[in-house]
């Protein structure tokens, strides 16, 4: 009964927060095709390694041993005049070089970084770790003049555009991964919620210079998400508007399906979140790549994907206690 009670609360929750994200919808339909269709077959020249980039760093402020502000370096991908800069905020320990850790932190489409500050900034300032929180195409200080609403133009009916933010994510991933070994002589793990999650599983399929991964209520399937949850409806709308199929669309995303692809690091070093009744995305959906990748460690939590907000404090804790056993091997 309690279960039952569970599920229904956890729908309620979810529903309300879509529509309320619905609210804010596209002024104009974002419908474009595509010219050539990257192939899996090509990926690892499709999300390559750049250059280490030189990065600027602004310090902005102090709180007690860390030192606060803001990063950015040249992208490799062109996306756009406001993503010509990979961007971000970094959180540095002044009394350990190295750090004890480098997390780079990727947040969920339309969400910014409080979200996953929420989760993770006090628990990880309180065990010592450098932090750098990077920001997505298209949101926040890289959303453009022509965007309605942060995340508009990241995820939409345009096929081109969506790949290119995709494929612009990773390799600004890769950049700030192996830049860390180079400057901030430490392990470096990656850590993503929703949308940051299937970008953090799309760079380990790619890049093996990375100590573990953290996965939170991520999806699988960008088309699949599009076309089968409330979540895509008005994409999918858009897509259907323009005679433009579910089969299509899967052919076209097939490079941002992480399920399609191995993983460059052991099972042992990843650690998943799953909410059971998330409305956002496909629990089901999202287990095809935990079926691929052989099963790493995960935690399933009776919840749906507001359990971000809801269940931060056991994510936290429970990341925490991968890291430390997992990761660092203090346990």
């Amino acid at each position: 009964m309690v279960f039952i009670l569970n599920k229904l609360l956890a729908e309620i929750i979810d529903k309300s927060a879509l529509y309320q994200l619905h609210r804010n919808k596209s002024k104009t339909w974002q419908f474009s095709n595509i010219g050539s269709i990257p192939t899996l077959e090509d990926v690892h020249h499709y999300y390559f390694q750049p250059q280490i980039p030189e990065i600027s760093f602004e310090h902005v402020s102090n709180r007690s041993n860390y030192k606060i502000g803001n990063f950015r370096y040249k992208s490799s991908i062109e996306n756009g005049q406001c993503n010509e800069y990979a961007t971000g905020i970094y959180y540095q320990d002044k009394l350990k070089t190295p750090p004890k850790l480098n997390v780079i932190l990727v947040h969920g489409w339309r969400q910014g970084n409080g979200r996953i500050k929420a989760i993770y900034l006090e628990p990880f300032i309180k065990n010592g770790y450098d932090m750098y929180f990077i920001t997505l195409p298209y949101h926040t200080e890289r959303q453009g003049n022509n965007s309605s609403y942060q995340g508009e133009l990241m995820i939409s009916a345009n096929i081109e555009r969506t790949l290119a933010s995709i494929r612009q994510a990773v390799v600004d991933l890769r950049a700030l991964i192996n830049w860390l070994p180079t400057n901030r002589t430490s392990k470096v793990i990656l850590v993503g919620i929703s949308l940051g999650g299937l970008l953090v599983n799309l760079t380990v399929a790619v890049e093996e210079n990375i100590d573990g991964i953290i996965c939170v209520f991520a999806p699988n399937d960008l088309s699949h998400i599009a076309w089968n949850t409330i979540t895509g409806k008005f994409i999918k709308k858009d897509f259907e508007d323009n005679a433009f199929s579910l089969d299509q669309l899967q052919t076209c995303w097939a490079i941002t399906k992480t399920s399609n692809f191995a993983t460059k690091i052991p099972k042992e070093k990843m650690l998943f979140f799953s909410a059971l009744y998330d409305k956002y995305i496909d629990s089901k959906d999202a287990d095809k790549l935990w079926e691929k990748w052989g099963r790493p460690k995960r935690k399933l939590y009776h919840c749906g994907h507001a359990g971000i907000a809801l269940c931060k404090k056991s994510i936290a804790n429970d990341s925490l206690e991968f890291i430390k056993r997992k990761i660092l091997g203090e346990g």
